[in-house]
Parts: C-alpha cells; structure tokens; sequence
C-alpha cells in the first residue's frame, strides 16, 4: 500500500466527518438516529418504521410500493420547505460576517449543499444534511489540519448568534460534538415528527468554479493522493460532485433509494447494532448501480428494482462497483491508486467524487448481516406479482440472475474492472460484455419497420394489463429512453457531417422521417430515415440512374470515416435488403436499444416549403405525371410525413406507441407460424389509423387510452371497409389530383392513403391475422373496465361520408348505416311480445284500461341507424279523456308500467338482451334491447302513457277536424301532444319507398355528425325536422322510387342551407275546413322562418329556435365534398325543389308566401306591415322584438371573450412570428386589418386581414408586381408558425387563385384571413402627410389603377379609426352587420357591399346623432337603416387624415364629392369610394324600408337621432340651397297640417278655458321657431303663449301661473279627446306647475313639433301691425326689472308677438340661413353640452339677422358667405354688441339710461329687439368660447369651398353696434365705454 495512505482498512466514514476517526454517531451518508429515548424517541421509532419482525416494506403488496413511498417515505413538503429557508439564511449569514479574528480573518468562497437532503434522498422523520463552507484561508488540504478546530470554534459562536431570531416552525439545538471536523446541529420541526441533522464543514475550495459537463483535471486528484489524507477525509472538498451524481438521477429512481434506505431503517430498528452495519450512502451508489445495469427507465417496477438491490447484497462479496465519471486511469498516479482500490476486501464501492472513499469498506462493516435479513424476504408480499408469480430482479451486466444461487459470472471480471491495458475507457461496468447484437431487417423506404421484428426478451403481454394502467404501462415500457435518443440523435448529426464532407454531391437539405423523425419510436423498435436531398436529381426519373452509385460512396464514406464517435453506440451494416436506401443500424451498449437507419439519396419534390406549408398542386401532378408505381417516391414527401405526425398531441402518440407494441407483438406470436405474418401491413398503416380514430372520435388531448385502443381495433376488423384519406396536402381543387384521387376512391378496401403522397396507399397488406387477434384481445383485461364490461370504443366509422364518392353512397348506406336485419327481427319480435304482455297484464285489478300499444320512433317508421337507434312504445289508456289530462297520474301509471316491463323481463325468453334502467324516475320510463352478438347493435325505448285521441283510426283515414280543434284548445308547448299522433307520424314515413328511408338514414347519419360539433349556445334543429324535409325535397325532386342517391342527398343539403326560406307543411292528416284549424294555420305560417310543421301535429313546428346557421355552414362545406361530386370531379346537381313551393294536389302544402285559408281554398296571404316585400326572407332578426336587441346581441353576436382570447393569442404569436423569422427578412412590420383589426367581429365566422409590409415594395406601383414570389415565402412562414408553435387557435392556411389565406379557428369562432404585401406608404409616421397621398394620386393614374386599389398601405389608419369607440358602439356595428348578413340572401345576383362601408355609416350616424357612449341601440338601428334608406343623397367623408389644403388632395376629393351618391369615402384613403355599388344599395333600402315599417306597422317610425345622410361639414358652399332644401326645410303638407291643428287648439283654449271663471283669454299667440318661420324638418320647437284676462301686471304672471297651466291642461286634455287632427296629438304626462308641453306628430312622416303652453300677461294690449309699443311698457319693465330679483328676459313672452314679428317677415333665404345656422347649433350642442351651458339659440338667430343686415341686405345672397360671416362673428364674440331699436329706442330717458347701461356689460351683448332687459349674449354667463372653437374648426370646411374647391369670402360687418349707428345723438357715451364694465344698480 502506498505510504500516503492512512491505514488500508480505511474507516466506514467519509463526507464531512472523515475516514480514520472513531466511528461517529452520525455517519455521513446514513440517516441520522438519536441517542435519547422519551417522547422523541417515540416518535421516531413511529417515524422510522416498526421493528424488523414486523417490517411494512414486507406486508406491503408490489403494486402498493409506490404509494408507501409517496405516503410514508417522502419528507414533509413544509418541513423541507422551512429548513431549506433556514439554511439559506443561515449562509447569507455566514457569507456577511465570516471571520472576526482581526489577524487572520476568514471569508466564505461558496457554500455547497450535500448529505441526504442535498442529493433529494432524505427520508421522512429524520435525514442529514450537509452545509460545506469553502473559505479562502485554505490553500491546500493540509491547511485544513492546521486552522479547522479555531474555525469550528468561530462558527459555533456564530450559529449560536444567528438563531437568536428563531425560524417560524422550527427548533434549533446542538447535539454532542462526536466530530473534530464538523459542526453539528439540530433542526426539528414543532410536532418533532421530522428533523434534520447539519454538519457544518469547513472545507477548501479543491474544485473551484465547476463546469457542466466538463471533466475535471486528473490533477486534482493526484494532488488529493499526495496530501496524504486518510480514505475519505477529504470527501467534503467534493460534495458539489457527489450531489449532482445522485441529483439528475430520475424521480423514480430516488423513490427507490428511498424505499432500500426505509428497508435499511428497519432492520437497524431490530437487534442489529447500527454501528456494525455500512452507510446508508453504500446503499445510494448500489442502488443507482442496479438501475444503470438492469433498467436504464425513468419509469420501472418499484418491487424488481428492490429485488434486485437486496440479491446484489446477498452477493456482496462480490461486489466491485466504481464509477469513471470525474477520475478514470488516464494520470498513471490515480491509475495505480484505483488498481489498489479495486484490490480491497469486498464489497468495494467507490465514491464516484472521491476514489479514496470506498463507502462499501468490505473489511469494516457487516455486511453479513444485511445479507442475511435480504435473503430471508423474498416470499413476502412486496415480491409477489398481483398474478402470483415472483417478481424477478433486472438482468444486465454485473448483476445475479434469476434461480442462480451465486453468481455464475464474477462481476468484477467486467471491462470496467480490466486492467487499463485492456482498456482505454473504462465505466463501472461495460454493458457490452456478453450481451448479444440484434439482427433484424432494416425498415423499407417508408420508413416503415420490418414485419418480423425480434422478440422484446421479457416484453410484458398488453392482454394482461388492465386498463387503469395503460398510460403507466406505455410509460414505464414503450417509450424509448431519451438518454438513447440523445445518443442516436448525435449519430445522426455525426454520419450527415461525415456525407457533407464529399463534395462530388451536394444537398439542398436534409429530413429526418421513420417513427424516430415522426415522435413514434417505439423502445426496441426504432427505426429512422435519413432522406437526403441532392441537387444532382432534377427530376423522379434521376433517382434510378445515380441511386446505386451514390449509395456506395456513402457507404464507403462512413466506414472510413467512422471510428466510435459516439460514446456508447457502434455502427453496423446489416444486409442490405432495400434497393433503394442504405441500411444501417446505431447499436446501444445497452441490451435492447438499437435504431434502424436508412439513408435515402432522392430528388427534393417538394423544395424549400416551409414547416407546415402546402405543396403546390403542380408537385403532385409532375408526380403523376413520372408514371410511377404507388409509393415509389414517398421518400420525396418526408418532411409531409413527418410533420403531419410530429404536431399531434403527446397522448395521442402513446397510443399510437400502445398500438404498435401489439402489432410487433402479433407479428412475434406468429412469425412462422401463418404464411400471412410476412405480409402484413406496414406499421406506418397503423399509425395512420390511430390518429383517423382520434381525429373522428375524439380530439382532445386527453383521453381514455382503453378507449382509442379499443377504437383502433374495432377500425382493423373492419379493414375491408376502410376507406381512409386526408387533404392536408393535396386536395380535390386540381383537375389532374381530383381525378387521380376519385381512381383511387374507387379501387378495392382497405384504402388508406399516405397524407403526403396519394400514389402510396398504406393500407396494402394482409390484414387477416390482425383483424383476429384485434377481435381476441378486445376479450382481455386490458380493454375491460372496473366492473369487468367491455370499454366503449368512440364512434368512428371505417370511411367518412365525406370521402365517400358520390356513386358510392348506396353501398355507404348498406354497409354502415343499415341495421342488421337479424336484429331487427329479434327486436321486432321482442316489442311485440311486450307490447302484447303490456297490453294483456297492465292495470288488471284497475279500472283503467289500456287500449292500444303503438310503436313510434325510427324502428317504427323503418329509418332506424345502425348502432343505437331510439324508439317510442306509447301506451294508450282509458284514464285519459282529453288532451290535458295527459299529465295527471303520471307517476303512478309510470310505476304500473315498469313493474309489469320487470315482470315481463323476467317471465319471457328473447333473444335480445332486455335491460331496464336501475335509477327510477317517476316521468320517464326507457328500457334497451341488444344484441346479443353484435355488441355494437341496440334499441333505446322510451315508454310514453299517451291519450287516445285518434281512437281507432282505420288505416288511410285523416282524423276529424275535431280533434285538431281540441289540440288547439288545449296546447301550450309547441307539439306538447305530439305522442297521441303517434301513429300518423309512423305511416308518414312507413309507408315511404324504401330508398326514401335509405335517403333518410343518410340525412340523418351526417346530422349526428353534424351534432358532434361545437354548438355554442343553442340545440341544432330536432331530427324528425330533417327526416320531413328530406321527404319534401323527395316529393319536389319528382317521387322517382328508383332515385340518384347523391342527388337526394345534395338536394336536402342545398334545403337545409336556404333555411330561411323554408316554409313547408302537408295537409294528409289538417286542412283548412274547420275555421279554428284555418284561423290557427294562418298564425303558424306568419313566424319566422324557417317553418316545417309536423304533419301529424300542427302545433309542432321543428323548424322554430334551433341553431340552423350551424347546420347551413356544415351542408355547404358537404356540397363541395366528394360525397356530391360526380366521377369526373362535376359537381352533382340538386333536384329542382323548392324550399317553399305551392302544390295543389292536397299533400304537400309548402308555400312561398305565407298562405292564410280561406272559405274552402287556400288564397294568397300578405303579413300586415310588410306590404309582402318580405317574401320568402323572412329572417331572424325580422322577429326580435325590439326591446330584445340588445339580449340578441349579447348572446348571439358578441364573440365569445375565451374564444376571441385564443384567436388574439394566436394571431399576436403569427405576427410576431412573421416579424422576427429569417425567412422572410424583408418584413418591416405587420398590421391586422378587416372585421378582425376594426374589432368588428361577429361570432361565428368573420373576417381579417394580416398586412406585412415589406421592403420589396418600395412604392405603390410595385404593388401591382407579381407577388406570387412574396407570397410563397410568407406561406412558407405561416406554415413554419403552424408546425413549430403552439397555438391557442386551429390553423389553416390554403392559397386560391393567387390569394393566401388563413382560417383561425376554437370551439366557437373561426375567423379567415387573407395575407396582404403592402408597401410601407407611413413609414414611422403616425399620420400620413400630403406628399402620400400625391404619390397615391401618381401611382393610380400610372397604373390606371381602380381607386382605393391601394387601401391596404392605410390598414393601420383604419384600424386606429375605429379604436377607443365606445363598446356599445361596437355593438350596433355588429348588429347591423348581422342585418346585413341576413339581407345578402337577396343579393346573391349582385356583387356584395363591402361589411365596412355598413361599419363606417354606423360611425357616421353615431357621431353626427349621439356621440355617447350610452344609447338607445334601436334607435341607433333606426338611425342606420334610415340613412340607408336615403341612400340616394348619402355623402360621408372625415378628415381626420386628410383636408383641403393640399391642391392634390383637395381635387381628389373635389371629384369624390362630385360623383354620384352614395358616396362613403375611406377615412384612410380618399380614392376609396367604399359605397359606389348602387345595385346593392337599392336592395338594401327596399330591405331597411320593410324592417323600419316591420318594427311600427300603421305608425309613424320610431325615435332615431336626428342624422342627415350628407353631413354639413362635408357639403360644398355651392350647395348650401340645395342641403337646406333637401334636409333643413319642413315638409310644406306638414306645416299646413300643424297651422290647422295649432289654430284648431287656440280656439278651443279661448272658447272653453275657465268656465266657471270670469276670467277669459284674451288672445293665443303662436311663437318660437314655428310662429317665426324658421322651423327645422325634425324635432322643431313652438311656443303657445296664452294671454288670460286675470294677469294684471307682470308680478301676478309670475304669482298665477301655476293655476293657469292647470286648467290649460285641463283643456288640452279635452281637446285631444274630442277634435281629430291630422297630426298625432301628444300631451307631456309629466306634470309640473310651471311648464305644459306637448307635441304635434306627422302620421307618415318623422317630422314633429314641440310646443310648450305659456301664460303670459297681455302687456302690449292689442297691437297693430307695424306700430311700436308705448315707452311706457318698456318703463314699466324696466322699473321692475331693477327693483326685484327678476331676470333679464324673465317676461320676454309677454313680447312674443314682437319677437315674432322681427323674423317672420324677413325674406325667405334669410329664413333658410338661420335654419343652417340652428342646424350647425344644434351638432355643436350635442357635441358641447357635456362641457359647459352654450349660449341659447335665440342669440344665434338674432346674430345671423344683424350679419345680413349689415353685410347684405339682398334677398338673394351667397348662403355660403352669410353662414361664414355668422360663424366669424362668433368667433370675435368677446367684441359683440348688437342691438334693435325697432320698439324701443332712447328717447324716453327711462329706457336711454337702462339702454346705456345695457350696452356696457361684458360682451358679448345681444339684446332682444322685443325686451331690452333681455341680453341674450349673456357675457360670461354662456360658454361662447365652446361655440367660437368649434366656429374656428368649421371655417376651414368644405361648406366654406366654392364649386372650384376655393374658400369662400365673408360678409364686412362690425362686431359693435352703437347708439349713432341707431341713429341716436348719445354716441359719445359709447367712447367711453369700458368693454368689461359690469351692470350695477
């Protein structure tokens, strides 16, 4: 022994404590123990296990080990938890301080956490953990000998510190010190049920900074041997290198160490001493050993591996394990230690950190003692399979085998043990000693594996595993292991940089395919493609000529080249069995783990596609084209493959693994045995397979694996049926793959095409052999659930009706959907034997009878489906006398019934299993017949008690009227009866031909489909509904019995997609004799559409609320599938039926126009409203009660917020993805535009737009470039986003007709996308300048472009214009977007109107009607549909990105305005007219016309806000007259009519107000807006000023008021009651005392007048005309006005006549000009009234007066001049002064001196020319300032442009009036005004 070394029996020790010392009380290593007894004692003898006699490991059950690991081994998570923080806090705080001595100070390097609880194996109760401080005084290891007792010393003073702030939940104390080299303390947990044991280890830092996966320096530890250290006294230096040993081991893994280490507990618990016995870490490294040897699997048999354990130390002296992961014999001084090493005593088990600690110490411990405890355990529980059997240990290397009583092979006589001559790496063991190399053929070229592949040695029997454990199985035995993968993943990259070296050919690429490439492999059954794609092939033909030559370069190149790259695996070349691949294979040290490899040299098809893009159908055509044999160029469609496996879900893959293991495992049972072995089908085939189960039956990611199993096998006994292909890749859109395609539909089953090549059909083989042993195994546990029932496979077909050919359907239809006629007959026979045994044994000690049985439902009418069918037993019983008394007695008779069905079960034999629910339910009673043999096959009954109505109807006879007429009378519920008709709902169908029946089983086999989808809120119509339509368009088509199938089919589709237009009902069994079933008739046929009434129950209509939308998208997407398309790829025409037609044979009535009965015939039937315009349109949102609205839009519009969630996630995950990837490195950003980028979208189905703006575009011209280029790589992209990302949304991406296109589909919503290249127009800019939009200008005049052909460069300009709208706002967009939708039924002739012209109209009518963000959404509605109505006159622009300045811009839109209506200019580009189609619009307003009269029928409209279709703004100047006449000026018949009514009321007040009074009115006075003559078109105001004879003075107006207006209300009222107006006569029903009001409505018109009734005090006295008042009126006034607290104009309606008088006889364009200045008022009040009190529209008036007084005069002027120089002056409103003197002046003193005083208030001032006190500029009492900033804003309008597109000028008028400008001699007065002077009396 080398001198250095301490004694060669070196200690049990190691870790931190060391090696030579006396063994310590805690061994590094081993779990700790207490020496104390007591309570604590106790508890950890509860925590440690019972004592060795009674061990639970041994009572514990195999298949329960690891649920006592995970219940009673594992360490508290909270425990754990809280001394991890604990020493964390405990290291922060060693690092802060360290070492006080002012001489030599010490400082913490790093801190290493190791023991049991660093290596994650500490055991529950009580486990040891190790904090090693590396601190910077230590140089070497000798310096640990000199300073560690002085350091130990600090840290105990320290630690005694630190835990002066106790942690929460634990205790802390010191043990006694049985170390010199470590500091030990205690944590505990309060309840002391878990505690740890720290060594704190100062250390030297021997490693410094560690490096993954680097090996350390020999170095270190010949430098470790020359200290001289004892064995293992310095093991602590290595803690980092132990932990992470034990540490990156598997979960399960440590479980099992915890389980041997729980063993080693217990048998430490008996008589045994502890110190006698090794360490637990000895345990650790043999435990880790056994699984390395003889598992290698993450996930393994918790009881094989403790067997195995336990015989390894039953053998253990001869055990020598050593592992070379961080030391190996490279340095020649640590080679001649491990040779001295592997010399000791056995067992010899060497750390594998520290060689110079042997942990197994075979000369120290009594391992004896353990052998014999391991020995003595094999019969119990813990080794006994459920079975019964053993369990037996892992085989491998290095371990004893099972039934040996020693080793027959010393084990260390393995590689790992030879001399380093022998060997130049050296492990622990070499798996290769001994072990044999597998020998089977190398998969073909479709990277399919052999179909004689070898036995799986000890491969457990699938028919043996129950079905809870299938996932664990597929786990812990078919998934391959990823250290393998690694290794072979290497290979590969290794042999293809080896074939890259030659250059004589060069590869484009390279694919990675077979199940390693496609996530498949199965562990033992690998195999992997290598297709290399070599630009030498142009073309399928080259691949022949230079194949051979090429493959023997490449096998000559790897054999040269190939000296052991990677570690572990070694190539060999099998026989080469493929011509046209060479075949390799990467062969595992490991038994069993091998990959077969083929390198496949062919041409590159495809080209660079990208990840998930799909090939261009030219590719396939050249394909067919090459005269190829089937599958002979698969390998060209690798990548296809393999991507159309790799993306499916995880689950989905293990059951494909589970579905392979039994494949190899029937090929392995019969191999040899039947000639049929060698030709089964592919594995490929079987994979395929799966996922078409998975995608038919399931799609979900998590699923019952029993059940898919199940699923598959049941598909491969029905292999001569399959018909199985996807169109992922190609598809049936190209003439030539369409025709190829249909070929191949029509060769002989099983069909089963590869999704990427369509020559290839995998389904070739013999699948005989499968089908039977897929047939015995579904008898076996594993596909049998708990209570021993057979799993229930999904609902998968072996082909889809889709795929289905057209000419096929019969056949589809015999084979699939048909029941089995010998069931039938047993079924048959059964009902009638219990409907007899009912009908014979019910009720017999009862006064009830019962009368008849019937058999209803799909068995009755002959339509059953095969599979489970439903049918309807009706009892008729004497208790029911009518229709009503139908629900009494129902529990009870239910109860009757059931215990006679159980009597019957049990007294008569059938040859159909008969089953009654067990659950009891008092309203429903169902029994079930199945099949005895066929398990597939059954009938679900529902027992129904029933009223006899129809008592005994002989066979072909109708009912009498009477009995529908009792129907109606006393139904509530829609068909709520339906049962008693029973009998005519059978002989509808039964009596049908048989072929009809066949049609109906078809209908209703794709309806269940249909059913299978996502629904949303909603059922999809009931079935019955589609089985009467498909008689209806049996009946229409022609009644031919011998009918083309694909046509009847295509024919009820096409119906179903028109479903608003159905209307359908037969008279056989109801007609229109009796005058209630005609009355009732005639209700039902004006609902909404669609209507299918029950020809047995006219008040079943199975067309009524049900989700038909879903039902109409499923039948177009059919109509384009092969099921409707002819041999030649035609698509097959429909019958010519109707969905409403008129027949007058009397039994069919589907009508076109809603049909009212009249006397004896059927006549034509308008609804009321509607004026018949309606027609067969009658839609959904037509019967939405207006109220309604709003609920229709929640629940049926708004997308649902998950749904749009996961399309947002997926379309930010796109954009990002197309903004960073190099595939496409022109992308200068994306943009989202449509529905989906205005956030329009409607539930359902919408639109987008993706808008990439590249750098290729340089300007707009280039936009009319090809783009095909762009595009490609964008596809490519998109596909590359598709198959490498995970996204929220299902992706597809298709290109048409030169457009790509991508759909985004969840549960609920699907959006399409259409990607644009656009050039970047904006750059960085936020707003577009003028110079855009003249280089827009250019490019369409160079182009000769079609204006707003280059919109798309703006999306971000219209998506930022419709952002920040209010929500509601977005909510009457998507309303009359759904409006829209419904009309374009009726536009199917003409071409559609873009959804945004509709959205920005919606915009439009908002914010020139409401502007908030809460509203009436009918009158929004109102408003929209009214505008469209006026579509004739419709100008809309903004200019929120464009104006007038610009001579460009400006005659762009000079030339837009010019145009003919409408006209809707895209507020992002103003060469998109986005409104011109006016076919479209015309339709539209015929449809807006009939929904507005719908909503009101005989009324007037209801309220919409007040919106014009051409906005002010946007009208040119020149046009002012004709908008003031097309929208401002009331209709003259309306005016008339409000004159009339007006003068009507006047003398109905003076006549009959206060009759019991001597007061009288003196006159009724018309004034405002309408006694002025300036009323607006809509909502204009009047004032009716009454003058009673009792007002006195102008006080007793004010103190009498409130009695006045009573009796004026009383008046009124009577009026309305007794005088007919022409006009709607409306009086305010709130009532206060100081104001009336009521309104004048047109009846057909939406004008209206609101009047407020006014008492008033008669202060002029009967004026004439052209006189003036008397001063004294106005003194009068005055005196009042400055003696009281009276307003200024409090008692201006005592002037009303004067105030009148001013205006009313001014010239009739001057009236015009203040109705365009109201109207501009009035869209500034509404826009303003939030912000502040403007001032009131009288000033407004008044200021447009003064301006053309003093700027014209004329009677004929420029309106656009007039109506800037009043909004000028408004502008200059802080200089105004405006006064009258025509009935005041300043002659009298009185009224002079208020005057002057007047006109020095703050301006602006504008006095009543009829009441001086009246200022109605009001200073600053208005907010002129609102006003003059909106003036400002509207200067620069369009109005203000002449024809030429040049401002107009204003009028010159002053802004101040003075007294000499009146003609008054006070004018120096005004000198010296002060403008700001205030009024003070």
């Amino acid at each position: 022994m080398p001198a250095r070394l301490g004694s060669r029996d070196a200690g049990r020790g190691g870790g931190a404590a060391g090696a030579a010392a006396p063994p310590p009380a805690l061994p590094p290593g081993a779990e700790p123990r207490s020496g104390r007894r007591g309570q604590r004692g106790a508890r950890a003898d509860r925590a440690g296990g019972q004592p060795a006699v009674d061990m639970d490991v041994y009572r514990t059950p195999a298949a329960a080990l690891d649920n006592l690991v995970a219940r009673r081994l594992q360490p508290s998570a909270e425990f754990v938890g809280a001394a991890r923080r604990a020493l964390g806090a405990l290291g922060t705080f060693l690092r802060e301080r360290g070492g006080r001595a002012p001489a030599q100070p010490w400082r913490v390097l790093k801190i290493a956490k190791g023991g049991s609880s660093g290596r994650g194996t500490a055991l529950r109760g009580g486990c040891d953990s190790e904090l090693v401080l590396f601190l910077n005084c230590f140089k070497s290891y000798e310096d640990l000998g000199v300073r560690r007792a002085e350091i130990l010393n600090e840290m105990r003073v320290l630690l005694e510190s630190w835990w002066q702030k106790p942690i929460p939940g634990l205790s802390f104390e010191f043990p006694e010190q049985d170390a010199a080299r470590v500091l030990r303390f205690r944590l505990a947990s309060t309840d002391l049920e878990n505690w740890m044991d720290v060594s704190l280890v100062p250390a030297f830092d021997a490693l410094g900074q560690l490096s993954s996966d680097v090996k350390l320096k020999p170095q270190i530890y010949s430098r470790l041997l020359d200290s001289g250290c004892q064995g293992g006294e310095h093991a602590a230096c290595f803690t980092e290198l132990r932990r992470n040993f034990v540490n990156v081991r598997p979960a399960k893994l440590k479980n099992l160490i915890l389980l041997v280490k729980h063993w080693f507990r217990q048998v430490c618990q008996g008589e045994v001493r502890r110190e006698e016995l090794p360490p637990a870490y000895a345990l650790e490294l043999l435990t880790i050993f056994a699984w390395e040897q003889g598992c290698g699997k993450e996930a393994f048999s918790l009881a094989q591996g403790l067997r195995t354990v336990l015989g390894l130390i039953c053998q253990y002296q001869h055990l020598c394990v050593f592992w070379t992961l961080n030391y190996g014999f490279e340095d020649p001084a640590v080679r001649w230690f491990l040779r001295y090493q592997l010399e000791r005593p056995r067992p010899v088990i060497l750390d594998p950190a520290d060689p110079t600690w042997d942990v197994g110490n075979g000369a120290a411990w009594h391992w004896d003692l353990l052998a014999r405890e391991a020995e003595s355990c094999y019969e119990h529980p813990c080794f006994l399979q459920a079975a019964g059997g053993a369990v037996q240990p892992w085989e491998g290397p290095g371990l004893p085998r099972s039934g040996c009583s020693g080793l027959d092979h010393p084990i260390q006589r393995d590689s790992a043990q030879r001399a380093p001559e022998e060997s130049s790496s050296l492990d622990a063991v070499d798996p290769s000693a001994g072990s044999r190399q597998p020998s089977r053929p190398a998969p073909g070229p479709s990277g399919t594996a052999s179909t004689t592949p070898c036995t799986l040695g000890t491969a457990l029997d699938l028919s043996r595993i129950s079905t809870k454990d299938l996932d664990r199985f597929i786990q812990d035995h078919l998934k391959p292991n990823p250290q393998f993968q690694k290794q072979v993943n290497k290979a590969i990259d290794v042999i293809l940089h080896c074939l890259c070296e030659k250059r004589f050919y060069r590869a484009s690429t390279v694919s990675k395919g077979g199940s390693f490439g496609r996530g498949t492999d199965l562990r033992g059954y690998g195999d992997a493609e290598l297709v290399i794609f070599l630009n030498c092939f142009e073309d399928y033909g080259d691949q022949r000529a230079r194949r051979l030559e090429i493959l023997d370069e490449m096998r000559a190149q790897l054999e040269s080249w190939w000296q052991d790259p990677v570690p572990g695996l070694s190539l060999r070349f099998p026989e080469q069995t493929v011509p046209e691949a060479l075949q390799l294979q990467l062969v595992s040290r490991a038994p069993g783990s091998w990959m077969d490899v083929s390198l496949l040299p062919v041409f590159d098809a495809v080209g660079q596609l990208g990840a998930g893009a799909r090939p261009e159908p030219q590719i396939y055509s050249r394909l067919l084209d090459s005269g190829c044999q089937g599958g002979e160029h698969v390998a060209c469609f690798a990548e296809l493959r393999r991507n159309f496996v790799n993306t499916r879900p995880p689950k989905l893959k293990n059951l494909i693994l589970l579905v392979k293991h039994w494949y190899y495992q029937v090929a392995a049972r019969n191999r040899g045995r039947q000639p049929a072995c060698a030709s089964l089908p592919p594995v490929y085939a079987l994979e395929l397979l799966t996922i078409f189960a998975w995608e038919q039956g399931c799609r979900n990611d998590s699923f019952n694996t029993a059940e898919g199993l199940k699923t598959v096998l049941g598909l491969v006994q029905q292999h001569q049926q399959l018909c199985v292909y996807w169109t992922v890749n190609y598809s049936f859109e190209d003439p030539a793959i369409r025709t190829y395609l249909l070929g191949q539909l029509q060769k002989p089953r099983p069909l089963l095409l590869d999704p990427a090549d369509p020559t290839w059909n995998v389904g070739q083989g013999s699948w005989e052999l499968l089908a039977q042993e897929a047939a015995a195994l579904e008898t076996q546990a594993c596909l049998r659930n708990r209570q021993g029932m057979s799993v229930q496979p999904w609902d998968v077909m072996p082909a889809l009706l889709y795929q289905t050919p057209a000419g096929d359907l019969d056949k589809f239809i015999g084979e699939f959907l048909q029941p089995s006629r010998q069931f039938l007959a047993q079924v048959n026979k059964a009902v009638n034997a219990i409907c007899s045994f009912l009908r014979e044994n019910c009720f017999r000690n009862s006064p009830i009878k019962v009368l008849k049985v019937v058999k209803g439902g799909s068995l009755a009418k002959g339509t059953a489906l095969r599979g489970r069918s439903d049918a309807d037993i009706v009892v008729f019983l004497s208790c029911f006398s009518q229709f009503t008394e139908q629900g009494t007695k129902r529990a009870e008779i239910i109860s009757e019934i059931r215990a006679q069905l159980e009597a019957c079960q049990q007294e008569m034999q059938f040859e159909v299993k008969f089953e009654i629910p067990k659950w009891e339910n008092p309203r429903v009673l169902s029994f079930s017949l199945m099949s005895q043999t066929m398990l597939d096959q059954s009938v679900d009954f529902d027992v129904l008690p029933a009223f006899n109505a129809l008592g005994q109807l002989s066979s072909g006879r109708r009912p009498t009227s009477q009995v529908y007429v009792d129907l109606i009378h006393s139904y509530n519920n829609a068909g709520e009866y339906s049962t008693c008709f029973t009998e005519l709902q059978r002989d509808f169908i039964v009596s049908r031909p048989t072929k009809l029946k066949s049609l109906i089983r078809l209908v209703k086999h794709w309806y269940r489909q249909c059913n299978k989808m996502p629904k949303g809120k909603g059922s999809l119509p009931p079935q019955h509904g589609l089985e009467l339509l498909t008689v209806h368009a049996w009946e229409q088509g022609g009644r031919d019995p011998q009918f083309n199938m694909a046509q009847g089919f295509r024919t009820v589709l096409e119906l179903v997609s028109r479903y608003r237009e159905l209307c359908v009902y037969w008279t056989v069994n109801y007609d229109n004799r009796d005058k209630t079933v005609r009355d009732f008739l005639s209700q039902q046929l004006q609902k909404p559409r669609p209507i299918i009434l029950d020809p047995a129950d006219p008040t079943g209509n199975l067309g009524h609320n049900a989700r038909w939308d879903l039902l109409a998208e499923e039948a177009v997407a059919c109509m384009s599938a092969p099921c409707c398309m002819g041999r030649d790829g035609t698509p097959i025409q429909p019958w010519p039926a109707k969905p409403s037609g008129f027949r007058r044979d009397g039994s069919l009535r589907a009508i076109c126009q809603p049909q009212a009965i009249g006397s004896g015939r059927l006549e034509s039937w308008q609804p009321a409203g509607a004026a018949g315009a309606m027609g067969i349109w009658g839609s959904h949102l037509y019967s939405v009660q207006p109220e309604k609205l709003e609920e229709l839009i929640q629940n049926s519009l708004r997308p649902y917020g998950e749904c749009q969630k996961q399309i947002d996630d997926t379309v930010n995950a796109i954009c990002a993805f197309l903004e960073e990837t190099r595939q496409l490195p022109q992308v200068i950003c994306v943009a989202k535009g449509g529905s989906y980028g205005r956030k329009t979208v409607l539930r359902g189905n919408s639109d987008g737009t993706i808008v990439i703006f590249v750098s290729d575009l340089e300007r707009f011209q280039d936009q009319k470039k090809s783009q095909d280029e762009i595009l490609s790589k964008i596809w490519q992209g998109l596909k590359t986003c598709q198959l490498t990302m995970k996204l929220e949304a299902r992706m597809e991406i298709r290109k048409l007709h030169g457009r790509l296109i991508f759909q985004l589909s969840t549960k609920w919503q699907s959006i399409t996308f259409e990607v644009l290249p656009a050039y970047n127009a904006l750059g960085l800019s936020e707003k577009p300048s003028p110079q855009i939009y003249r280089e827009l200008k250019r490019a369409l005049d160079v182009t000769k472009a079609l204006p707003g052909e280059f919109s798309v460069c703006f999306t971000e300009l219209q998506q930022k214009f419709f952002h920040n709208r209010p929500s509601k706002l977005t909510d009457l967009i998507l309303l009359v977007k759904y409006w829209y939708q419904q009309c374009q039924a009726k536009l199917k002739g003409s071409p559609p109107l873009p959804m945004y012209a509709l959205e920005l109209l919606t915009v439009y009518a908002w914010e020139q009607g409401c502007g908030a963000e809460n509203f009436d959404i009918v009158e929004g509605l109102r408003t929209v549909l009214g505008l469209i109505k006026q579509q004739e006159q419709l100008c809309v622009y903004w200019m929120v990105n464009y104006n007038f300045e610009n001579e460009t811009v400006r005659n762009i839109l000079l030339s837009q305005l010019r145009s003919s209506r409408p006209v809707i200019l895209d507020p992002a580009d103003p060469t998109n007219n986005v409104g011109k189609d006016k076919a479209c619009w015309q339709m539209l307003q015929q449809e807006a016309h009939i929904w507005l009269s719908c909503l009101s029928p005989n009324e007037p409209p209801g309220p919409s806000w007040n919106v014009l279709p051409a906005p002010l703004y946007a009208t040119p100047g020149h046009l002012l007259d004709k908008f003031i006449k097309d929208f401002l000026q009331p209709d003259r018949n309306f005016l008339g009519q409000i004159a009339t009514a007006v003068d009507i009321i006047c003398r109905f007040l003076q006549k009959n107000c206060f009759p019991h009074s001597a007061t009288r009115v003196q006159k009724t006075v018309k004034g405002g807006s309408t006694g002025k003559g300036t009323a607006l078109k809509t909502g204009s105001d009047a004032d009716l000023v009454v003058f009673p004879d009792s007002l006195k003075s102008y006080t007793s107006q004010k103190s009498e008021r409130c009695s006045i207006i009573k009796e004026i209300r009383k008046q009124l009222e009577a009026c309305q009651q007794q005088k007919k107006l022409e006009v709607k006569f409306e009086i305010s029903k709130w009532k206060a005392p100081r104001v009336l009001s009521f309104s004048l409505k047109s009846r057909v018109l939406n004008e209206r007048v609101d009047f407020d009734v006014l008492p008033a005090f008669n202060a002029l006295g009967q004026l004439n005309s052209g006189s003036t008042p008397s001063p004294k009126v106005y003194a009068e006034l005055i005196d009042l006005y400055k003696s009281s607290d009276a307003e200024g104009g409090e008692f201006s309606t005592c002037f009303t006549e004067l105030q009148c008088n001013f205006v009313a006889f001014r010239p009739i364009k001057l009236k015009d000009l203040i109705r365009l200045v109201k109207h501009w008022y009035k869209q500034c009040e509404r826009k303003l009234k939030q912000k502040g009190s403007l001032p009131p529209k009288y000033a407004l008036e008044l200021l447009t007066i003064y301006a053309w007084e003093q700027g014209s005069g004329a009677e004929n002027f420029d309106t656009a001049e007039g109506f800037r120089t009043v909004l000028e002056l408004v502008t200059k409103y802080q200089q105004l002064c405006v006064f009258w003197t025509v009935n005041y002046n300043f002659e009298d003193e009185t009224v002079r001196n208020f005057l002057l005083t007047q006109i020095q208030r703050t301006r602006p001032v504008i006095l009543d020319p009829a009441d001086p006190t009246g200022d109605v500029g009001g200073g600053d009492r208005w907010c002129w300032h609102l006003l003059a900033k909106e003036a400002t804003e509207w200067l620069s309008s369009f109005c203000f442009k002449d024809g030429t597109g040049y401002p107009v000028r204003s009028w010159k008028v002053p802004t101040v009036q003075t007294p000499g400008s009146c003609g008054c001699s006070h004018s120096e007065v005004v000198g010296s005004w002060n403008p700001n002077a205030r009024r003070n009396f």
